[in-house]
Formats: C-alpha cells, sequence, structure tokens
C-alpha cells in the first residue's frame, strides 16, 4: 500500500509582504510630511530695518522719494572693505550732490563678512549703527564720516567712532541719545543679517559691488570711479541710458 503523498505547504497569494507594504506607506506618510513642512515653511527674511529700510534686507534707501525717472544706484560694502572706503572716499560728494539733484535714487546694503575673516564684529556694528543712522535722516554724512577714518583692516571700528560721525552729521541732544540707544542695543542686528542674507540670494559675492539700473557695473569703471569720484555722474550716466 503506498503511502500518501505529504501535504503541499500553502502558496500565499500573489504580492507583496505585510511587513513591506507597511513599511512603505510608513515611508510615504514621513515623505508627504516633509514636502508638506518645506511648503509651508519661510526662510525669507523677516526682520524689520528702519523706516528707510526695503522689506526682506533689501538694504536702505537714502531718498526714497526720488522722482521716478531718477537713476537707481545700489551699493553693496561693507565697513571694513578697504576698497569699499576707496571707494566711498572718492565718490562721496558726488554722491550727495545727485542726491540732492534728484538724480540718482541711492540705497545700500551693508555686508558683515569681514566679521568672520578678521575675527571681530565691527562691521555688523557699523552696519547697525549705519541703519539707525536712517532713522535720523542723516545716513549719507554719517556714513561718508565713517569711512574717513577707517581703521586699518582688522582694527575694527570704536562705539566712539559711530557716535562722533553722528555728531559730526548734525546730532545733539536727544536725538544723538536716541541713535546712541539704537546702535548700543543692536537694533537693527536681525535687519543686518536678513542685508547679508538677501546679498547671497542677489548673487553678490564681492565688495564694493555697485548695480546701476539693475546692472553691475563692469570692473573698469569700478576702477575709474575708484580713481576719480568726479566720473561718478558719467559713469552713473552710461548705464541710466541703457534702461
Amino acid at each position: 500500500m503506498s503511502r500518501p503523498s505529504a501535504p503541499k505547504a500553502s502558496t500565499p497569494p500573489p504580492g507583496a509582504p505585510i511587513g513591506l507594504i507597511a513599511g512603505v506607506v510608513a515611508a510615504v506618510i514621513a515623505l508627504i510630511a516633509v514636502v508638506v513642512f518645506l511648503a509651508v515653511r519661510d526662510d525669507s527674511p523677516t526682520a524689520v530695518g528702519s523706516s528707510a529700510s526695503l522689506p526682506a534686507g533689501g538694504g536702505v534707501v537714502v531718498n526714497a522719494d526720488a522722482p521716478q525717472d531718477a537713476i537707481e544706484v545700489h551699493i553693496f560694502e561693507d565697513f571694513q572693505c578697504p576698497f569699499c572706503g576707496l571707494l566711498e572716499n572718492s565718490i562721496s560728494e558726488q554722491v550727495k550732490e545727485a542726491v540732492a539733484a534728484d538724480e540718482v535714487k541711492m540705497t545700500y546694503t551693508f555686508m558683515t563678512f569681514l566679521d568672520s575673516n578678521l575675527g571681530n564684529d565691527s562691521s555688523s556694528r557699523a552696519a547697525n549703527a549705519a541703519v539707525c543712522s536712517s532713522d535720523e535722516g542723516i545716513m549719507l554724512d554719517w556714513h561718508s564720516s565713517v569711512f574717513e577714518v577707517q581703521p586699518s583692516e582688522g582694527a575694527g571700528y570704536t562705539d566712539e567712532t559711530f557716535i562722533q560721525a553722528a555728531e559730526e552729521a548734525g546730532l545733539s541732544g536727544t536725538e544723538l541719545e536716541t541713535f546712541t540707544s539704537c546702535m548700543a542695543d543692536g537694533t537693527y542686528d536681525d535687519y543686518v543679517e536678513d542685508m547679508a542674507t538677501a546679498a547671497t540670494e542677489a548673487g553678490v559675492t564681492s565688495t564694493p559691488t555697485v548695480i546701476v539700473n539693475g546692472e553691475v557695473i563692469s570692473p573698469d569703471d569700478m576702477n575709474t570711479l575708484m580713481e576719480d569720484g568726479t566720473t561718478f555722474d558719467s559713469v552713473i550716466a552710461n548705464y541710466g541710458e541703457r534702461r
């Protein structure tokens, strides 16, 4: 008598194992959560600057009431940058004259990358103080006074330098106290960080950088401005004509 054949093991229906399916579902849920997080997260700069500051770290406007046909000049600089000092000391008077004549609309973005390079915080403190000076309506004069006494690279600025520049620009009494408190409290430190972020996102990688009506001026024109500030009007006008 023959032995009955052994029963065959049952074969599971085709398809992925339950454990694998559960793992895939969990991974999909996690991926959806990441996508949703990235969609709702807003990393754009949000700090508030002075009343003359553009949103999202866009810089500080000297003369927001400039006429619509004024040439738009945007300078990116670091207060510890020697070439920034060279440029400012060369064109300072011409910039003031052009602003007074409503020929240009001036915007400044103050960068701070030299703090990490030089191991101090002078660029950040100067940038904050510059925004404070715009609150008092003295930024152009304050700005030029600070660059006139720019220390050797790495030596750093003192707070007394910023206060003296404010006094030279005409501040006294309560206004000077307000400026000094703004400077000492680091009122615009967050906005200064946002300016650095916005400049990086805009592709600015060195200082000084001068943009006229959306166009970065050439290295040759930059050298011309540094060597002879009286060329400011003609150099800027050349880019103004390209609108």
